[in-house]
């Protein structure tokens, strides 16, 4: 159940969100016995299998079984087990640690402090994303920032360390350093990403010197693994561009496939390599399709081709698994079975959830990233929950680990370990259904046709009665339907949130699917459906429709009590302002970019100074032109208005990124001293206005703040705030000299928001209001119950504008300076 990715990141569609990347951390010291050990990454094997454990049989039903839980701190690093002792990573809020803890009652045994915490980015949580390793009586582990570091099992004690940054020139991933060691012998290998021939490293194990290192590629989130290929144990690598097939204890070449995939978001960033039979490899190369190709050996020369690409596994960042002829992972929120044989989709299944999958026994072993955990048969023929168990609140975006008969499963806050037990029967777990409002007329409409002889017929006829869909029931109802030949039917978009849609209702033995729902009357925001092929749509029955970011072209609800804008519509005959182009070339970023700028109604036939706002970003479906035609004389002063377009490649980059300050200089040190000469501007602070939205609204704060006294109003609509860098920007907030600021801030209800990976826009606003509030600042605007990008922000820029220059009286706009 997945939303199309426009995502920054993402690219949000990196946005928000390729943060979740803890997937690659991975660990090999050779196989221990009956599959008691889990000693790093994907397990014993590195293929996330245990298949002799003895704990699960067909045709037997189990109970899941809490043995014991250990709080922790925030952290994606999976739990690593050797003998009695379990292993991870962690962050306490102020430090990052590995801690260890006795694997029978979770009592801690020491912990180990790597440094201050690495903050999360873009949404992600705090702390370390690698996984630890343990072998030969130490533990390896990979900080996020790079520190690569041996201890000793049984103490915790620092044996050696060294910084990647520092030794390889390895250039630290956006959301941390995640790739983990692995053990060949006595050589410790990473996937380091420094340049020269530093993509890949060995390091004495024993001491942290440097052995050998091979490649030149980028290194994001994708770990090494040891295998056997032709005869032969090889250490396999995936970096940006290429995978590689190198001689484990020298780094010799043997062989290089170039894989062209994608390295961002669900691409080749986060692809750890699946080994299958016959000298087979699966690579999620790509967000779009994933592909299956084959080792050859000619005349002792090997090479690689191609056997088959599926899009049946595709933008999800679990790693997949292999079982007896068949792959098992996530087709976006779906877990899906592919034959790997052909690369068809055998089935796909909205249960147990978006998750995390290993092997134990034939059975998949589930954690879900609503802290749930599932097991069931690993079956070509589908999935059935066999044991279940609703492990807890807490987020969770680490696969489980299994050792000693028992599952270790980790999450934000905790790690439990829980016991296999047999049983006579399954427990079936009530399933609340959603989407549905008794007492209501449509309630009652669906009860009917539920138990009609002629459900074709009567549908039909409710159906031609409804005069526009949704179907609007008093002023606060609002029922979703979709007619179609299909299984099931999800419904997205901005009620929900990023990655979080929700099955419809289905009218059994009909066409008809449906979802009922409270919302605000004066509510306006997007929605799709998704069918179960996950092909995206709008509303059939709904003329309007939007393309708004994250998500794309969606269908758009508008309660009754949500009108349409008035300063929107464009007025034939009326005398209107006019947009100018202005050119400019930059010195510090050496680059010509053009201005477009808004000047009212009796700029060109006056001599009269204006005031000046500067936006941060183009004019685009903003509709500013149109809306200060209507509004200026009448509600708003006169005012020019500059549209600042992109100078750098994307917009996290520009605004909030490492070219922040680039832009702050080139907006304050070139674009208002041109603007400010080329145009008659009444240049004093209390006419300077500092405008943007998202990550455009941020640089209006931050310019704002930065250079005190400099603008006199701050318009906001839904800024980018990080409540993890709060802390960086509050004291410019909360400083003693307070400014005179008119301040303009809105949000949406239905903002971005990703459920499953606890990053919501809406909740950085109010965080953002708060500290303003804080600093003494008090601002008109706050939380509307509409959805985002410029389609929503333009119903308010009426608002905006009126707020920071208001149409001032006879007697007052008379003093107007001349030149």
């Amino acid at each position: 159940m997945i939303q199309r990715s426009q995502f920054y990141p993402i690219t949000i569609s990196l946005v928000i969100v390729l943060v979740h990347l803890m997937l690659a951390g991975s660990a090999w010291s050779g196989i221990p016995e009956k599959g008691n050990d889990w000693p790093g990454w994907r397990g014993p094997n590195m293929d996330a299998t245990v298949s002799d454990a003895g704990v699960l049989e067909q045709g037997q039903n189990y109970q899941l079984k809490v043995v014991w839980r250990k709080a922790l701190g925030t952290g994606y690093s999976a739990v690593s087990i050797v003998g009695g002792t379990a292993i991870t990573m962690f962050s306490d809020g102020t430090a990052d640690y590995v801690t260890a803890l006795n694997a029978d009652d979770g009592a801690e045994l020491w912990r180990f402090k790597i440094d201050s915490t690495y903050l999360g980015r873009f949404g992600s949580q705090n702390g370390p994303v690698s996984t630890p390793l343990i072998a030969d009586d130490k533990v390896f582990a990979l900080g996020p920032r790079g520190q690569l570091f041996a201890l000793n099992s049984g103490t915790g004690e620092k044996l050696w360390s060294a910084n990647l940054v520092e030794t390889h020139a390895s250039e630290p991933p956006f959301y941390g350093f995640t790739t983990s060691p692995l053990v060949y012998n006595d050589a410790l290998i990473v996937e380091t990403g420094g340049p020269e021939n530093r993509a890949i490293a060995a390091f004495d194990k024993n001491t942290g010197a440097s052995l050998w290192s091979v490649g030149n590629d980028k290194i994001l989130y994708q770990s090494p693994a040891i295998t056997t290929l032709h005869e032969r144990q090889q250490l396999l690598c995936v970096g940006g561009q290429n995978v590689y097939g190198l001689a484990p204890e020298s780094g010799e070449l043997l062989w290089q496939y170039e894989h062209q995939g994608r390295g961002g978001g669900f691409g080749s960033a986060s692809m750890n390599p699946v080994i299958l039979p016959d000298n087979q490899i699966f690579l999620t190369y790509k967000s779009s399709e994933s592909i299956l190709v084959q080792l050859t050996a000619v005349e002792g020369k090997q090479g690689v081709q191609e056997v088959w690409r599926t899009k049946g596994l595709k933008r999800s960042y679990t790693v997949p698994v292999y079982h007896d002829g068949y792959l098992y992972g996530y087709n976006a929120a779906f877990l899906s079975c592919i034959d790997a044989a052909t690369g068809e989709t055998m089935w796909k299944s909205r249960q147990p959830g978006d998750g995390f999958a290993i092997v134990v026994d034939g059975h998949l072993v589930i954690t879900t990233k609503k802290g749930g955990l599932s097991v069931g048969e690993a079956s070509p023929a589908g999935y059935s929950e066999i044991a279940g168990l609703a492990l807890s609140d807490n987020l969770c975006w680490t696969p489980p680990s299994f050792a000693n008969g028992r599952i270790y499963a980790r999450n934000h806050g905790e790690v439990a370990c829980v016991e296999i037990l047999p049983t006579d029967q399954i427990a079936k777990a009530e399933v609340e259904q959603r989407g549905v409002l008794p007492g209501s007329e449509f309630a009652k409409f669906v009860a009917q046709a539920q138990t009609s002889d002629n459900k074709t017929a009567l549908i039909d006829a409710f159906m031609a009665k409804q005069e526009s869909f949704p179907i609007i029931e008093g002023d606060d109802m609002a029922h979703f339907v979709f007619r179609g030949q299909n299984k099931e039917m999800d419904l997205g978009g901005e009620l929900f949130g990023y990655e979080a849609e929700t099955p419809m209702n289905h009218v059994s033995g009909s066409n008809l699917f449906y979802y009922s729902t409270r919302l605000e009357p004066n509510a306006r925001l997007g929605y799709e459906f998704i069918d179960d092929s996950l092909k995206h749509l709008t509303d059939p029955l709904n003329p309007e429709t939007e393309s708004i970011p994250f998500v794309g072209k969606v269908s758009m609800l508008a309660m009754p009590a949500w009108t349409e804008p008035d300063h929107l519509k464009e007025r034939a005959g009326a005398a209107q302002g006019r947009v100018d182009s202005l050119t400019f070339t930059s010195t510090v970023s050496d680059s010509i970019r053009t201005l477009e700028v808004y000047l009212p109604v009796g700029y060109d036939s006056g001599d009269s100074r204006y005031p000046v706002a500067y936006v941060h970003g183009s004019i685009g479906q903003s509709k500013l032109p149109v809306t200060l035609n209507n509004i200026v004389g009448k509600t708003v002063e006169p005012v020019v208005v500059v549209f600042i377009p992109r100078i750098f490649r994307g917009g996290y980059s520009q605004y909030i990124g490492q070219r922040r300050d680039v832009y702050a200089r080139i907006f304050i040190e070139e674009i208002m001293p041109l603007v400010e000469r080329e145009y008659r501007i009444a240049a004093a602070p209390e006419s300077r206005a500092n405008v943007g939205a998202m990550y455009g609204g941020f640089m209006a704060f931050y310019t704002s703040f930065k250079n005190p006294g400099l603008f006199g109003k701050l318009g906001m609509q839904t800024p980018y705030w990080d409540p993890d860098e709060e802390g960086k920007h509050s004291q410019m907030v909360t400083r003693p000299d307070k400014q005179a600021l008119a301040i303009y801030f809105d949000w949406g209800k239905y903002d971005p928001r990703a459920p499953l990976e606890g990053w919501d826009f809406g909740e950085y606003a109010e965080s953002f209001a708060r500290l303003l509030n804080s600093g003494g600042y008090d601002f008109q605007g706050g939380e509307v119950n509409e959805g985002f990008g410029q389609t929503s922000w333009r119903n308010r820029s009426d608002k905006l504008f009126e707020t920071l220059y208001p149409l001032k009286s006879a007697e007052a706009e008379s003093t107007t300076k001349t030149e």
